[in-house]
């Protein structure tokens, strides 16, 4: 079933590019998590629900394990993602993360790990991936209020 994340608002516009430069460097969102069977075409199913939907994946990060396929989401409207996914996964959940848009040089990631280090904060999961001069992150912490104000 789909939970909503506390305190974790859907990213207006999908434009999580710009968090660095309009807004604070990072910012709590809202991710989704779903289940699904392990299957060949299953990633170009759910992205072509999610196409159909008018819905912009803005992260993600998918692995299978045992059967099962697994993929983390950040969108421009969870709501909409949950509601044109809900007959085709097994499960899903909704909790909040951190996105944050760093430079793509060496050593960026890294301040922002010793930020959270030196504030006491786990960092439970990471992925990350990069376009021309930017690096988008997304952090799944221990406290993603407190990462945020760290980073």
């Amino acid at each position: 079933q789909m939970r909503p994340a506390a305190d974790a608002p859907a990213l207006e516009g999908g434009d999580i590019g710009r968090l660095g430069k309009d807004t604070d460097m990072a910012r709590v969102v809202e991710q989704m998590m779903i289940q699904v069977p392990d299957e060949i075409g299953k990633l170009a199913e759910i992205t072509e629900i999610l196409k159909d939907a008018g819905i912009n994946v803005i992260a993600v990060c998918a692995w299978t394990i045992d059967g099962k396929g697994y993929m983390q989401l950040v969108t421009n409207d969870n709501a909409k993602a949950a509601a044109a996914l809900s007959d085709k996964v097994e499960e899903s959940t909704m909790f909040s993360a951190v996105a944050v848009t760093l430079p793509n040089e060496p050593g960026a990631l890294h301040d922002v790990a010793r930020k959270l280090s030196t504030g006491r904060v786990n960092v439970n999961m990471c992925y990350a991936t990069t376009a021309g001069g930017e690096t988008m992150v997304v952090l799944e912490t221990s406290d993603n209020e407190m990462a945020a104000s760290l980073i």
